[in-house]
């Protein structure tokens, strides 16, 4: 589109008062050629031997005006020939002049392949009007979507507004579309600036801030004379998903910059840019609070909004805003009316209650959104810190149910009996290591440690087998066997480094002193190995059990030593912990966000918890259980 906008300039600065861009297609649709045709003063063939002469260069330059003083010229750095060339292969000017009294032809042509070199053919004497053609050959397979999009003529007419505005003869046509933009501007405020006393004047610079009716995709800050019209962009495209606008920033002193000026702004001029941008901000901060306000009233006034305002839990108010936010992106996508437009909302408000990003499938499926409202939702959903707040509220409601649906197989006999560790309490809890320590959340299995694990893993008896080499442990029906299990875990930096070596014992067995010995050994036999001994590392080394016996109470019960620790040396600690005190543990550390969320992991939340998050790990019965439940 700023290819096109360019060749529009050109023929604006010729004086053009009608400036055409046709689109011509294929049979199949296809764009193959590029057309724009104009009534101005055309290229004469001294114009076309200086201008074309090497980039840079054009006769524009040593002029702030168009030829007779009738228009601010808006391009001076001979650059609209190169833009062309993003749009085709081949380019042509057919370019009518008044020469001396008499109407000449001049045909310039060129190509991608040898940007620099431009063929001026002989001018030649003609009948026609003046005024220039350009066509540009589009080459086979070019994909050219910004200009065939349905947005296009908007984003054009935005280019164009101030210009067209001020000079109210001219008219561009764009693929069949005159273009007026008094058609898409939804308001029109200045907004004032922020600026130091150098700026102060009798004229000081202002931001012009348009918004549009319609999703207007180019949106930098347009550097602007003191009427509006266009001199250069700025900085990266404004982009928000509830505000459609443009800003332009007007100053007369932009008028009798240079170029090369111009392109020094954010050197010459920062504080002014800083302000402008600071005060577009702040604006837009504003419109998108009254415009969410508006949408919100709307649906409350047709007894569709889903929440109760009077609630108070600090999760429902940031639902409630998420929401509120999203409805409001997705406002021109809504069903107008009846029960369709109450499904969408009641859709969006149950994806928000459990993940934010079910809110992609539903958009597509359910709203009529466009692919660049999806992608300016999907920003907003991915950068609001108030779906993060959602996702972590997620967070600890899975893991309250988990503590609870632990819980529920480890206390009842006939699911723990039937509970495998290998195929079902193993996965479950490699999962879950934050029950250990939140350290451990992102930690990932240490494959150098496999190795020097399997050499001492004599010390812990026969029945029990390393986490990466589970696959080998399976019974004659094909099920896996019941063994003691060593999970191990690595997490640090060029520094320091931890390690948690986690042996979860059967329910079946209850540990006492032969147990615990043997870990102690182990644990020594490890950080004494050659290739760890003095290396900076702290070992964890984890016990986990459904019980033990009185003969190790005094053990993990020492003075002055935290519950569970039975060797407290500088390089490792071995502990030993029942699933009811890690439990119990890693439940008071969510006490106080259970409070906030008012959650209460109920025998039957948990059951549904498990089935569905972790139905190939629970017992058969607790599976037709919760079936029968649900049913």
């Amino acid at each position: 589109m700023s290819a096109i906008a360019e060749l529009v300039w050109n023929a604006l600065d010729a004086n053009a008062t009608y400036v055409k861009v046709e689109l011509d297609r294929t049979l199949a649709g296809a764009v193959d050629r590029i057309i724009v045709t104009d009534n101005g003063e055309g290229i004469t063939p001294s114009q076309a031997r200086e201008s074309f002469r090497e980039y840079g260069d054009t006769w524009k330059a040593r002029r702030t005006h168009t030829a007779g003083h009738h228009r601010i010229l808006h391009g001076q750095n001979g650059e609209g020939r190169l833009y062309a060339l993003a749009l085709g292969d081949h380019l042509t000017w057919s370019s009518v002049s008044r020469v001396d009294g008499r109407n000449v032809r001049t045909r310039i042509t060129g190509s991608r392949k040898r940007p620099t070199v431009w063929n001026i053919d002989d001018p030649a004497e003609t009948s026609d009007s003046t005024g220039t053609t350009v066509t540009i050959t589009v080459p086979q397979g070019k994909r050219l979507r910004a200009l065939e999009s349905a947005e296009a003529p908007d984003n054009l007419a935005a280019r164009l507004a101030f210009y067209l505005k001020a000079y109210s003869g001219i008219k561009v046509e764009y693929d069949g579309v005159i273009l007026n933009p008094e058609n898409i501007i939804q308001d029109v405020v200045d907004l004032r600036l922020d600026l130091p006393s150098e700026y102060v004047s009798e004229s000081p610079p202002i931001v012009t801030f348009v918004e549009w009716k319609t999703r207007i995709t180019d949106r930098k800050m347009l550097i602007c004379n003191s009427e509006g019209i266009a001199l250069a962009e700025y900085g990266e495209d404004w982009s928000d998903a509830v505000v459609s606008f443009t800003p332009y920033l007007r100053w007369r002193g932009f008028s009798d910059m240079s170029a090369e000026d111009i392109h020094m702004l954010p050197m010459t001029h920062a504080v002014l840019l800083h302000a402008a941008e600071q005060s577009i901000r702040k604006h837009v901060s504003r419109r998108r609070a009254e415009i969410s306000s508006q949408v919100v009233e709307q649906l409350k006034t047709e007894g569709l909004y889903p929440y109760d305002t009077t609630e108070t839990s600090p999760t429902q108010m940031v639902e409630r805003q998420t929401f509120d936010l999203v409805v409001t992106v997705a406002r021109t996508a809504l069903p107008p009316r009846g029960a369709p437009r109450q499904l969408s909302v009641n859709l969006i408000q149950a994806a928000l209650e459990r993940d934010p990003t079910d809110l992609h499938s539903i958009l597509d499926r359910v709203l009529s959104l466009s692919p660049q409202e999806r992608a300016h939702l999907g920003r907003l959903i991915q950068d609001t810190q108030l779906s993060s707040i959602i996702s972590a509220a997620n967070t600890i409601v899975d893991r309250l149910n988990f503590i609870g649906g632990l819980r529920k197989l480890l206390a009842d006999p006939q699911l723990r009996r039937e509970l495998r560790e290998v195929d079902q309490l193993h996965p479950m809890i490699a999962k879950n290591l934050w029950l250990f320590g939140e350290e451990w959340t992102l930690a990932r299995t240490e494959v150098g440690l496999t190795s020097v694990l399997r050499e001492h893993l004599g010390h812990l008896g026969q029945d029990v087998e390393l986490e990466s080499e589970l696959e080998r442990v399976t019974r004659g029906d094909g099920r896996s066997g019941r063994v003691d299990i060593l999970l191990y875990r690595g997490i640090g930096d060029e520094r320091q480094n931890e390690r948690l070596i986690l042996e979860l014992k059967r329910p079946t067995v209850k540990v006492g002193r032969e147990e615990l010995e043997q870990v102690k050994s182990y644990a020594r036999a490890i950080v004494e190995d050659p290739q760890y001994r003095g290396v900076q590392c702290k070992w964890k080394f984890v016990l986990a059990t459904y019980d033990y016996n009185d003969s190790i109470k005094r053990d993990i019960r020492q003075k002055d030593k935290p519950p569970g620790l039975a060797d407290d040396q500088e390089e490792y600690g071995v502990w030993v912990a029942t699933w009811g005190e890690i439990l119990d543990a890693a439940e008071r550390k969510l006490s106080f966000f259970r409070k906030q969320l008012e959650y209460e992991a109920t025998d039957e939340r948990v059951t549904r918890y498990l089935r569905e998050s972790y139905q190939e790990f629970i017992p058969d019965s607790l599976q037709q259980q919760s079936s029968g439940d649900l049913d």
